[in-house]
């Protein structure tokens, strides 16, 4: 049936649009048609298409609303597409050309899972750290937003061992490279910037633990000298990956001799 109720967009959208995104999937549309569905929840809410609505409804697109309770897998059968045709590859391309230019609201992500469902889900976070603390502590606790405790992250082998292209994530990092390439920029300054896109590579550490584990000696002593994996945290400090050592200790206990007075 055609619409006739209200959609609206998730308000908690773990996607972020931004321009080049949107202006990727209205170039699709207008290009190519629309391809996959959207979908939402019975109160007309948007689980997944976000994005392809809100470009949709600039167009004027027709939207048909299918019912399903999710034990059937709804199929989109494009009647004006053959497989050689070239909209229907530019199609295919466009798909997922626009779900890599599009990136998560991490802050987001975190109010509303766990770790473990996270990890659950090889759901890969680096760049933020969880605290056991701050869903455990008691109110007073609660009201500090740091923690003067370290906890180490301890990885138990499954016996697994994942691909070594399972062991990062270069979609960021080939994405900010395509950009600088674009660009009509002196040679120091292209250099830079591809260096500092490199800090966009995610490695997922489980499997790093994963694979450091059944791996050979050699194999993971670089590991270790790469700090993917840290074994002894003196030797992370001997060799430059903990940093200011005395200074933070001198803080640490100077932060503690204040709290027992």
């Amino acid at each position: 049936m055609e619409e006739k109720e209200k959609i609206t967009i998730d308000p908690r959208n773990y996607r972020i649009h931004g321009d080049e995104n949107k202006r990727l999937i209205h170039k699709s549309l207008v290009e190519c048609g629309a391809g996959r569905s959207v979908l939402t929840d019975r109160n007309n809410v948007l689980i997944a298409g976000n994005g392809v609505y809100e470009e949709a409804q600039k167009l004027g697109l027709k939207v048909r609303i299918i019912e399903s309770d999710g034990k059937e897998l709804v199929v989109i059968k494009r009647t004006d597409l053959s497989t050689e045709d070239e909209k229907r590859k530019l199609l295919a391309l466009a798909d997922n050309h626009t779900s890599d230019t599009s990136e998560f609201d991490l802050d987001l992500v975190i109010e509303n899972f766990s770790a473990d469902i996270l990890n659950d889900w090889e759901f890969s976070v680096d760049d933020i750290e969880f605290s056991a603390d701050t869903f455990n502590a008691d109110s007073e606790e609660n009201s500090n937003l740091y923690t003067k405790k370290i906890v180490s992250p301890i990885y138990t082998p499954t016996g697994c061992k994942p691909a070594i292209s399972d062991l990062y994530n270069l979609g960021r990092y080939q994405h900010l490279m395509k950009q600088i390439k674009g660009y009509d920029l002196d040679e120091q300054a292209k250099e830079f910037l591809q260096i500092a896109a490199s800090r966009h590579i995610v490695f997922d550490y489980g499997k790093i633990a994963e694979f450091y584990s059944q791996s050979n000696a050699d194999i993971q002593t670089l590991m270790e000298e790469s700090a993917l994996v840290i074994i002894d945290f003196n030797k992370a400090i001997e060799l430059g990956y903990v940093c200011l050592k005395k200074e933070l200790s001198d803080s640490y206990l100077e932060d503690y001799n204040d709290d027992e007075k």
